[in-house]
């Protein structure tokens, strides 16, 4: 499990990560509640994946989801196919206040459960984009 460093919402992981560009669907598992009605909807929306590791992603949005929160993530492959988790968000930033800061808005998700045909799937593409890219981190 990756080890958190408060101070700078840093997040220390044990598994290589690369740069991607890929859509993702995200869906709550939980309802959440709206602050302006007070009503319970489950969120659902289309994101980007900015990074990648075995265990884990980046999904870059304007409205991220609340810490601990629990979801299903769909990640389209370049391949044309498509691999589906279960997550859990283990970090959440909001829009920050300066420009001078590079970090967008997002969420770090922990893979938790999926298919093991998903999860080779998975395993193997982030495998490839690791070798393929210099900029792993």
């Amino acid at each position: 499990m990756p080890e958190v460093d408060p101070a700078n919402e840093r997040t220390r992981r044990l598994d290589a990560r690369a740069e991607v560009s890929l859509q993702a669907r995200i869906s709550t598992v939980s309802a959440q509640t709206d602050p302006s009605t007070g009503r319970a909807y489950f969120r659902s929306s289309e994101e980007i994946c900015e990074n990648i590791s075995r265990n884990g992603a980046f999904v870059m949005t304007l409205e991220p989801i609340q810490e601990g929160q629990q979801l299903v993530i769909e990640i389209d492959l370049p391949s044309g196919d498509e691999v589906s988790a279960v997550g859990r968000v283990c970090w959440s930033r909001a829009r920050l206040a300066s420009r001078a800061d590079p970090r967008h808005p997002g969420f770090g998700i922990e893979f938790m459960s999926g298919s093991r045909t998903n999860y080779n799937l998975f395993e193997r593409y982030v495998q490839q984009v690791i070798q393929d890219s210099p900029q792993t981190t």
